[in-house]
Formats: C-alpha cells, structure tokens, sequence
C-alpha cells in the first residue's frame, strides 16, 4: 500500500469520490494482486502448520492437519489419514489453480 501512487487517489477525492469510493474502485484495484498471493500464501501455510491451531484453538474446532496428527498418533488409521491428506493437498490445488488463472488474465490483460 505504500508503494500506490497517491495521485490517482488525490485527484479522485478533488473530483469529488468520497473515501470509500476511492478505496473500492481506485485502491482495491490496484493491491488486489498483491493481496491474492498475501491470500493464497497465508492459506497454504495454515493447511502446513500443525502447532498452531493446537496452540491457538486447542481441541476446538479441529483443523485438518490437527486431525490427521490425532489420527495417525491416536487411532494408527492411516487410510483415512491419507484421505484427508489428500483433500488437503486437493483444497490447496484449486487455490493455486484460481490465482494462477487470475495471474495470466492479468498478464494478458496488460499485453493487450
């Protein structure tokens, strides 16, 4: 957000855009691709990190690397381990899959 250039939003407010105009169609616009990988980047690393939500919720609500832990250490059931790794691996795939398209149109849009 330091990086904007504030011209955009000075001349927008001389115009007459009140604040929350400026800031839905000037400022979200021109961060939205930085807060997308802040977004994706924050969500993968809560998929990976175990001690966490252990910390932070305890037993409640149970996150999904907390209950392939309890699963593996607990119970010794591992296909439903490897299922639940694998919707996690599959939850991180469509994150990336939207981003990576949301990238190119971007890049498509500014070659244009």
């Amino acid at each position: 957000m330091a990086a904007l250039d504030r011209a955009a939003i000075e001349a927008a407010r001389n115009l007459g855009a009140s604040r929350l105009r400026c800031l839905i169609e000037i400022v979200l616009p021109l961060v939205a691709p930085s807060l997308m990988v802040g977004l994706i980047l924050s969500f993968v690393i809560m998929l990976s990190v175990l001690s966490v939500p252990l910390m932070v919720a305890g037993s409640q609500p149970t996150m999904l690397t907390v209950d392939i832990s309890f699963r593996i250490n607990a119970y010794g059931d591992y296909p439903v381990a490897n299922a639940l790794g694998v919707i996690s691996y599959l939850m991180t795939a469509v994150t990336a899959w939207i981003y990576l398209r949301y990238a190119l149109r971007e890049r498509r849009e500014t070659a244009a």
